[in-house]
């Protein structure tokens, strides 16, 4: 599936209609290997607008209340267009599915005197190559529309293909929580196989009862009686296997507060004196970096700023100045007419002649007569006095003079001071702060325990090994009533049907543990293989891998002892989310754009240069990135224009309050 554009009709930043193309063509990818739409903007331009945009068109309702809907979609209308009247916004998206159909799903929102959201309107518009006309939709039921798109694009498969750069560690730190784990089974397939197995066992159940009573009355006594012994084995191995899986649980819950007990330490290692040391310097660093920053503001700044209400006085009064003078044109042009008409009358013959003084009244009289009827403004001659003599270039120049505000020079010297505050409470932090805590016991204990779990777990194989050996005895033993049934009809049908269903359930069963194992090594072989080409000081870790038993990465130090993933930076959870997101993109069966916001915002010049050469231009066939001009820098451009087939720029303008869309990225690409 590939997006081909996005149109937006006064929604949020972005006045009026406008619209950006994402299609990429494949024969582009394939000639050109060119894979990325690049849009670029400031803080507060739109970006994140757009990644939401697409979200709230495919996944805006689901998992919230009516009330909190209407509460979060009521400020999406544009403030301009609702303050000349405007009461609808919508966001379309068009996109490709991989059978060629063009899909435009729109969403309007409707919106009533309070800025208030009343309602929304869903439609899908399909249109296929082999269809001369497209067919619309008007969404009526919420549960269809959701599954419509659950066809093209899975909700569950949303947060590993549109997502932000800056908050994708969460799902690393996130991985151990069910609706997590529920993701990244769904996204590999595992689900699907699970609920197939789930309904084959009922359906087996099934079988067997109806068996049973069809059946009775005709049984042999004997093979009764064996059946019953079978029966009543069944059951004693039930209860072992549920006293087994009870303790294994208890080992596990076990296993569990350890765990815990270990993270507590870790936690407490990480107030330790070396951990201290490291956060000032970092802090001094900090206000040093502000302090920098502090001087380079009043050098640049201080003029603006001491002068503001001075300048803002001086546009002002130069704005009334200019539009007296523009009054005066506009009269002069509209008396015009008046005065050639006046001239042409009084230099007729009068008699008697009239006097200088009458005809001076006249013109008043008359000039004051065409000026109500033709409605022209007059701007009294002396209620603005021209103060300033300038060129309009030089007003122009004035009118655009920057202002700073003292704000920004507050907010830095604040900054200042709490950092200065935080390094004073780390100094008296570092006094009482505790030494480093081994946690050799607890990982002795959680080895320990391990260990049982597996003896348990052995126990239980051996359990349900009898358990298949009995019910293969039930079922033969069953085969046999049936034979000597005396109703060889139904009764037929029903044991070939069950022995069927028994053959599929254990090849299903097979096929699951093998391809389990298959993607989970999949998986754990592209996550490694991206690591190493991401990061830059993996070296300092003991090690870092995917677990394929618990489908999680788990981080060991160099003495190979398992630490929490916690501790790393914002920036190394950063890339081991990514390379997580790589291996589960491509281990899945989905062929979807990826949309992500403010990519490389925390990372260092090596970090990103290892995304943008090995990371973004194998992703997807569609990777749509949004990024500042802090991020996609000189340094890389070049590097991303070979592997970007459009580029687009974000204008938010500041007096206007609105979005405009445009070709280009930032200055240097026109460059």
């Amino acid at each position: 599936m590939l997006f081909k554009k996005i149109i937006f009709d006064n929604y949020k930043t972005y006045y009026g209609t406008q619209q950006v193309d994402l299609y990429i063509p494949p024969e582009v990818k394939e000639k050109e290997g060119k894979n990325i739409i690049l849009i670029g903007g400031l803080n507060g331009a739109g970006k994140t607008t757009i990644l939401k945009a697409i979200k709230d068109v495919l996944y805006g309702r689901r998992e919230v209340s009516e009330e909190e809907y209407k509460k979060v979609f009521s400020n999406v209308i544009n403030n301009t267009f609702y303050g000349e009247g405007g009461r609808e916004c919508s966001v379309s998206l068009v996109l490709e599915t991989d059978s060629g159909e063009e899909w435009t799903i729109k969403v309007k929102w409707f919106f009533n005197a309070y800025k208030m959201m009343t309602m929304d309107e869903r439609e899908v518009t399909i249109k296929s190559p082999k269809m001369y006309m497209p067919k619309k939709n008007l969404v009526q039921n919420i549960e269809q529309y959701n599954r419509l798109i659950d066809k093209i694009m899975p909700y569950y498969a949303s947060p590993f293909f549109i997502f932000d750069g800056e908050e994708v560690k969460e799902i690393i730190v996130r991985q151990e929580q069910a609706e997590m784990k529920e993701a990244i089974h769904k996204i590999t397939g595992m689900n699907s196989y699970k609920q197939l197995l789930k309904d084959l066992n009922a359906l087996k159940s099934d079988l067997e009862a109806k068996i049973i009573k069809a059946q009775r009355g005709s049984q042999v006594h004997a093979l009764k009686t064996q059946l019953e012994e079978v029966q009543s084995s069944l059951l004693t191995l039930d209860t072992k296997k549920k006293d087994t899986r009870a303790k294994i649980i208890q080992y596990e819950e076990r296993i569990n507060e350890l765990r815990k007990k270990r993270n507590k330490i870790f936690s407490q290692n990480s107030r330790s004196r070396e951990e201290i040391v490291k956060r000032q310097g970092k802090l001094i660093s900090e206000i040093d970096q502000s302090k920098k920053n502090l001087d380079t503001l009043l050098k640049d700044s201080i003029v603006p700023i001491i002068l503001k209400n001075n300048i803002l006085n001086l546009k002002k009064q130069l704005k009334v100045e200019q539009d007296a003078r523009n009054a005066k044109v506009v009269k002069q042009a509209s008396l015009k007419p008046y005065r050639q008409f006046m001239e042409s009358l009084l230099n007729i013959p009068i008699s008697p002649t009239l006097t200088p003084e009458q005809i001076e009244q006249i013109n008043k009289i008359g000039e004051d007569i065409w000026i109500n009827q033709h409605e022209i403004k007059v701007t009294p001659e002396n209620e603005v006095k021209e103060l300033h003599d300038i060129s309009f270039k030089d007003y122009q120049v004035i009118q655009n003079y920057p202002v700073r505000d003292q704000k920004d020079i507050s907010e830095l010297i604040n900054r200042i001071e709490r950092l200065e505050q935080d390094f004073e409470a780390t100094e008296v932090e570092l006094r009482n702060a505790p030494e480093f805590k081994d946690t050799v016991e607890e990982n002795e204990k959680i080895d320990s325990l391990t260990k049982m779990v597996g003896q348990l777990t052995l126990q239980m194989k051996s359990i349900n090994n009898k358990i298949q050996r009995d019910t293969d005895i039930k079922t033969t033993l069953m085969n046999k009533l049936t034979r000597n049934s005396g109703n060889d009809g139904d009764m037929g049908k029903l044991k070939v049907q069950l022995e069927n269903t028994t053959s599929v359930i254990t090849a299903l069963n097979r096929y699951i543990t093998d391809v389990t194992t298959l993607k989970a090594n999949f998986i754990k072989e592209e996550f490694s293989k991206m690591l190493l080409k991401l990061f830059r000081k993996q070296d300092e870790f003991g090690k870092i891998e995917f677990d394929i038993n618990t489908f999680t990465v788990r981080l060991f130090n160099d003495k190979m002892q398992e630490v929490s993933i916690n501790d790393r930076s914002a920036g190394e959870m950063q890339m081991i989310s990514s390379a997580l997101i790589w291996a589960l993109i491509k281990v899945s069966d989905l062929e979807l754009p990826v949309v992500i916001d403010t990519p490389l915002g925390r990372l260092d010049s090596h970090h990103r240069n290892q995304l943008i050469n090995h990371y973004y231009n194998e992703l997807s066939n569609q990777v749509i990135i949004l990024s500042t001009d802090t991020e996609i820098t000189q340094d890389y451009v070049n590097v991303m224009k070979a592997n970007s087939y459009k580029q687009y720029m974000l204008d938010y303008n500041e007096t206007k309050k609105y979005t405009l869309i445009r070709d280009g990225y930032f200055e240097f690409i026109g460059r």
